[in-house]
């Protein structure tokens, strides 16, 4: 392998840990002439052959009980923004939008290849994908040490933890109908190739004060998988990875499958459920992550800074000195866990008299570090089997959600886009971004999207999507 393929390799996969999906919608779930439905279900097939290359696919969520009003606040001079940890945002105002526990949930899914072959009875799919996930629980006491200092003495970071892999995957499916045509049963197999893993947790915390400073002994712990990555630590004891282009053997090695199925009756009425990443991922921690000696912090000193930009860099380089990481090799035995499953239950009805229109309802729960659960029903316009278009509405983990799909097939091409969203109070910003005066809509409350995209052609004849 070059020198310049291996080095896109593990750009990519430092991008996606960076970024932090099976990020698929579940707006996907209501469009027509989606290809990738299966992903959802494998027991529920394209109504054609197709080919996605690069852009085939690309998916990225994010999942959050926190808003960005709750970080993002107008200047004082009203030129721009800063974050709730600026003096001039006062503690009641930014600690009342914290809870105790606040959870994030971020993951990317790019495909780099996507193969699939549409029979009259039977769909065979093919693809290589590269995903990546982040889960992070955040106490609320961080956020009152990082805004207030060593007030007060009662500080809890123990259920402070952050998980994050990266890793390949390919994975081949089939899907089959009866004779009748009105069941089909379906599953993908896959085949994992890990990247890199972060599992780090904060135990027992310690805040002992003295005058106007603290000195804090935060327990952490964690490991590190990553063959990618190189750890040094300089003079003054910061911890900093390196890309180690030189060394791309994967980190940990996993499989796991899908299994779905999906039952038509009177030719209108589709019920389907499936379970999707039922399996183990084994992997090889070669890092160990520990706190080192305690730490004086008297909370983040944002008195050189001037833009949201430079306090955000400040945040994140005091939020390093708190955790105060170091690291040594560790060789132990691969560690093998359960990967984080989906299981869903849908239906969908084909309108009697009104053959373009499909009414559907669809649930789903994730065995996350953070369980997530989602139901909603929508309503889909067919036109001519060319433009599909979908919305839907529901409840989540993180409150209510809206979503929208579209599908548009020109010649041999599908273009199709379906997003999860932010349903709540919006507001509207403006000033100055990237040295633009630009005015931009930010959710209130929650934030949490998810975004499904892709190009892929269609080939050969179209059966019933039914």
């Amino acid at each position: 392998m070059n020198t310049t393929v291996r080095k896109n390799i593990i750009a990519s996969a430092l991008i996606l840990m960076g970024f932090a999906a099976s990020a698929q919608t579940n707006s996907s779930f209501f469009l027509d002439n989606y290809a990738y439905r299966y992903r959802l279900n494998p027991a529920l097939m394209s109504e054609k052959s197709f080919l996605g290359l690069g852009v085939g696919a690309v998916s990225t969520g994010i999942d959050s009980d926190l808003g960005l009003s709750t970080f993002l606040y107008p200047s004082a001079d009203g030129q721009g923004l800063v974050t709730g940890l600026n003096s001039s945002v006062s503690s009641e105002e930014f600690l009342s939008k914290i809870a105790n526990d606040n959870l994030i949930g971020l993951d990317v899914y790019e495909n780099i290849l996507s193969v699939g072959k549409r029979r009259e009875r039977s769909l065979s799919t093919l693809e290589i994908n590269l995903r990546a996930n982040l889960q992070a629980n955040l106490s609320g006491d961080l956020f009152r040490l990082l805004k207030n200092g060593p007030e007060g003495s009662a500080m809890d970071l123990s259920n402070t933890a952050i998980n994050a892999d990266s890793y390949l995957e390919i994975a081949y499916g089939r899907a089959r109908q009866n004779k009748k045509g009105n069941f089909t049963f379906g599953y993908r197999l896959k085949f994992l190739a890990g990247l890199a893993a972060l599992d780090l947790n904060l135990n027992n915390t310690s805040l002992d004060i003295s005058g106007q400073s603290a000195k804090i002994n935060v327990n952490a712990e964690g490991r590190l998988a990553a063959n990618v990555l190189s750890l040094s630590q300089d003079a003054d004891g910061k911890l900093s990875a390196i890309p180690n282009y030189n060394n791309i053997s994967p980190a940990g090695y996993g499989g796991a499958v899908d299994l779905g199925i999906a039952w038509t009756l009177f030719n209108r009425l589709t019920l389907s459920a499936s379970i999707s990443d039922l399996g183990l991922m084994s992997w090889k921690y070669n890092n160990k992550l520990y706190t080192g000696t305690s730490v004086e912090f008297n909370g983040v000193d944002l008195s050189e800074t001037t833009d949201v930009n430079s306090e955000l860099q400040a945040i994140g380089d005091q939020f390093k000195e708190l955790l105060n990481l170091q690291y040594s090799s560790l060789n132990e035995k691969s560690s093998v866990a359960m990967l984080p499953f989906t299981a869903r239950a849908g239906a969908r009805l084909r309108v009697p008299l009104l053959e373009f229109l499909t009414l559907g309802a669809h649930a789903s729960y994730k065995n996350d570090i953070v369980p997530v659960w989602d139901t909603r029903v929508g309503a889909t316009a067919t036109l001519f089997r060319i433009l599909s278009l979908s919305a839907n509405c529901g409840k989540s983990t993180y409150g209510n959600v809206c979503g929208a799909g579209l599908s548009l097939t020109f010649l041999f091409l599908n273009l199709y886009v379906s997003a999860d969203a932010y349903s709540g109070p919006v507001g509207l910003y403006t000033g100055p971004i990237g040295g633009t005066n630009m005015t931009i809509p930010y959710p209130v409350d929650n934030f949490r999207y998810k975004l499904n995209v892709g190009l892929t052609m269609q080939l050969g004849k179209r059966y019933n999507r039914y």
